[in-house]
């Protein structure tokens, strides 16, 4: 693996949350989501847009939609990105199809398979359900793809993405534990597939939470626990927004850099911009 550059120095990389959401559905009620009533408050989608995509994105779109109906005034979504990073998406679609497959060939399967069930699938559909033009970006898609999306989300705002969208999207989803598939490509068991949609905007918007990337320095420890988890994220996420005595959580990616949540100083949250840049 090539060493990164920062090997001798710390670079942190920051960014404010404007508003989340999180949304768990076990599979036997994602069939119901997909054409449940949208949240008050928010935007609307086209009719059925949901209709095929991967259970992934139809309970991280989900999330989406609740984040900004939690927004306390309407966000330009023309001008956001968007980072999809689900894990091991479209797996049950994939087998299905492959089971038809052999049994009818290929004219038994769907034309869908390719757009809704591929690594950049979930980013698109947010991106085109919503008219947002900034980047989209699929990432990840394994079992590191929580780490990956959030260092790639962190970095838009420090790259020359930055200049194309004033705030970014970070959808994150995986499932509790991986479906159990028969030789037909049906679940035989029910897990949970869990998102979590983070609106990020730049350090000096106004936001609860932040974001720290830190870049691996070799023999320094980091004062947040670990975890690769998307449900130990989500429970982080929560209590860190709730005031809780948590404050701070770290993920390690696995190429030597850090990632960070941490709840922001109580004299920053209640600050105004302009006695930010004063002080």
């Amino acid at each position: 693996m090539t060493q990164l550059p920062f090997r001798h120095r710390r670079e942190t990389r920051d960014c404010g949350i404007r508003t989340h959401a999180i949304v768990e559905a076990p599979l036997s009620a994602v069939a119901m989501l997909r054409d449940a009533p949208l949240p008050a408050g928010g935007p609307s989608l086209p009719p059925r847009f949901l209709r095929h995509c991967d259970e992934q994105t139809v309970v991280a779109v989900r999330a989406v939609l609740d984040a900004i109906a939690r927004l306390p005034e309407p966000l330009p979504l023309d001008r956001c990105g968007v980072v999809g990073a689900p894990c091991q998406a479209g797996r049950i679609a994939t087998a299905r199809s492959l089971a038809q497959l052999r049994v009818g060939g290929a004219v038994t399967i769907s034309p869908h398979i390719v757009p809704q069930c591929s690594l950049h699938s979930l980013a698109g559909a947010v991106s085109v359900a919503l008219g947002m033009h900034g980047p989209h970006l699929g990432i990840g898609g394994g079992p590191d793809a929580l780490a990956e999306g959030l260092f790639t989300a962190l970095t838009l705002f420090h790259g020359g993405a930055a200049a194309h969208c004033d705030a970014v999207w970070l959808l994150a989803s995986a499932w509790d534990t991986e479906p159990e598939l028969d030789s037909s490509g049906a679940a035989i068991n029910d897990p949970v597939c869990r998102a979590v949609a983070l609106l990020l905007v730049p350090e000096s918007g106004a936001a609860h939470d932040r974001l720290t990337l830190t870049l691996h320095v070799p023999g320094t420890q980091s004062e947040a626990a670990e975890s690769t988890s998307l449900a130990d994220f989500c429970r982080a996420l929560d209590m860190c927004a709730a005031g809780s005595a948590l404050t701070a959580w770290g993920i390690s990616c696995p190429w030597g850099a850090e990632v960070r949540l941490a709840v922001r100083p109580p004299a920053e949250q209640i600050a105004s911009p302009r006695r930010r840049e004063a002080a």
